[in-house]
């Protein structure tokens, strides 16, 4: 797809504020679950665990003098109803602090559901509280008598209906029972039974529900203000770096990414335009390596088709002069291009690297005899320091190749005294060769930029000497390949050394 198609996709912020708008949503139907449909199972969960607390709290006081003090404040701070019953045959009430005591009946049906249970039952039940008249005229349970002892009446449970007096029924509630078979210190087993009414929560539930509806409506329409307005602000920053990145395709390297108010996208953007900075001197390298390659090979090629007029149209121009010419300039040509293509296989990894020994020193001596002819005819100083021979492992044409380079770059820049030097140094189990010159030296800001191919010191690109101009981007790549360190270091005035070291391996000869 092209950078200015229309996109077939919804933008982020539509993206941002439906998940948004789904989370909302989300949050409410749970809100509403919790708060009404299961609102009365957390309820009932809740007062069960209350209410046993209490009960294991009541347990442990049984028969002791402080029970009816403890019995008494949990009553008081929780609303429940403690009773405690022997477990005889008459289930007589040794404390109740209900006025209407569960009845026998129930009493033996707690108890066995309470024994069959493993001594501990919990059970939700329906009562209907009804209201009765008092003999004195007020309004009140009376479930409650005592026999003669001063004991609570063990009769039946219809004895017990036949004694109430005729009421009015109120609604439906719950009773939470909680009872307990303890054996105390004396070795006699009570029944405990914790008593709590369940709070209708339907009342609740209606009001919850209606309150619920209010809050759905607000936060819905909060959630869709609100997603808008963060999906909005969200993909701005990421909108206008893609404008500003498509501009940048299009190759306009001067656009500026302004950071954002996200860490993200300000990293985003220091990238983005590090990346516009790189790819403006690749383009500026670019232009700059076809207008200086267009040069070297246009020279060659001119003198070339120069000459062969010449000697093609005059006679008496066959000379031995012209066709060396013709042939010198015909094999710079075929350098500049053997260079190119030495430098593609580098860059690409399908160059032949064949690594072995060899003698480095004597690699050296064998460079130095190519340079007899200078020697003698420019007075030119070329001078090996050394004082051992020294091994390594690597392809020998190719480290020829760096060598070969690395002295005639020096050469093309040579100083006033005619000299270069190159310094073989071992330490720590490595080789160092330095070759220095001492002319005028390259500027600090411009020692990154010297491996590339065509790069011009001080903006001026001029004919090498010896060679094709390529020589310090084949060195790079080709000690690169060998996983050699390298380097240059250089003072205006003073000249420059080119520098690489390799490790040594030890031969049978040393």
């Amino acid at each position: 797809m092209k950078p200015d198609a229309k996109p077939n996709k919804r933008p982020l912020h539509v993206h941002l504020a439906v998940g948004f708008l789904v989370f909302s949503i989300l949050l409410l139907i749970v809100l509403w679950l919790f708060q009404t449909v299961f609102l009365e199972s957390f309820y009932k969960t809740i007062k069960t665990a209350q209410v046993k607390s209490c009960a294991y709290s009541l347990s442990d006081y049984i028969g002791s003098d402080s029970f009816s003090d403890l019995a008494r404040e949990i009553e008081e701070q929780n609303a429940m109803t403690v009773n405690v019953y022997e477990t005889t045959d008459s289930f007589n009430c040794v404390y109740s602090s209900s006025d209407v005591p569960v009845v026998p009946f129930d009493i033996y049906s707690i108890y066995q559901e309470t024994y069959d249970n493993g001594g501990e039952n919990a059970t939700i039940t329906q009562v209907k509280r009804d209201m009765h008249f008092k003999p004195d005229g007020t309004n009140g349970p009376q479930d409650k008598t005592l026999n003669n002892n001063g004991q609570y009446h063990s009769a039946t449970a219809d004895e017990w209906r036949q004694k109430r007096e005729p009421s009015f029924e109120r609604a439906i509630s719950e009773n939470l029972t909680y009872a307990m078979i303890v054996q105390t210190s004396t070795e006699e087993k009570h029944l405990l039974v914790v008593q709590s009414e369940i709070t209708p929560v339907s009342s609740v539930v209606e009001t919850l529900r209606y309150q619920l509806i209010i809050m759905t409506a607000v936060i819905v329409i909060l959630s869709i203000i609100i997603a808008v307005f963060l999906g909005k602000m969200i993909a701005r920053p990421i909108s206008d770096t893609n404008e500003k990145a498509k501009s940048l395709a299009k190759q306009d390297y001067d656009v500026t990414f302004e950071g954002g108010r996200y860490r993200e996208i300000t990293e985003l953007n220091s990238t983005l335009n590090y990346a516009a900075g790189e790819l403006k001197k690749v383009d500026s390298l670019q232009k700059e390596l076809i207008s200086n390659i267009s040069h070297d090979l246009r020279t060659p090629l001119t003198m070339i088709i120069g000459y062969g007029e010449v000697m093609r149209d005059l006679p008496g121009e066959m000379t031995p002069e012209n066709i060396q010419i013709i042939v010198d300039e015909a094999t710079r040509l075929n350098s500049l291009v053997t260079d190119l293509l030495v430098i593609s296989r580098l860059q690409s990894n399908t160059a032949d690297i064949k690594m072995a020994p060899f003698s480095l020193t004597k690699c050296i001596e064998s460079i130095f005899t190519r340079y007899t002819k200078l020697i003698e005819s420019d007075g030119l100083n070329i001078v090996f320091e050394h004082d051992r021979e020294v091994f390594v492992m690597g392809d020998e044409l190719r480290m020829t190749q760096v060598l070969y380079n690395l002295i005639n770059n020096a050469i093309n820049y040579i100083g006033a005294d005619k000299t270069v030097i190159v310094r073989q140094s071992v330490s720590n189990g490595t080789v160092k060769i330095e070759v220095i010159d001492h002319g005028d030296g390259i500027p600090e800001e411009q020692l990154q930029y010297i491996w590339d191919r065509y790069y011009r010191v001080r903006g001026e690109h001029r004919r090498a000497k010896i060679g094709t101009g390529l020589g310090l981007s084949i060195v790079k790549n080709v000690l690169i390949a060998h996983s050699a360190e390298y380097g240059v270091e250089s003072t205006l005035g003073s000249g420059s050394s080119f520098w690489f070291s390799l490790p040594i391996i030890e031969t049978d000869d040393e």
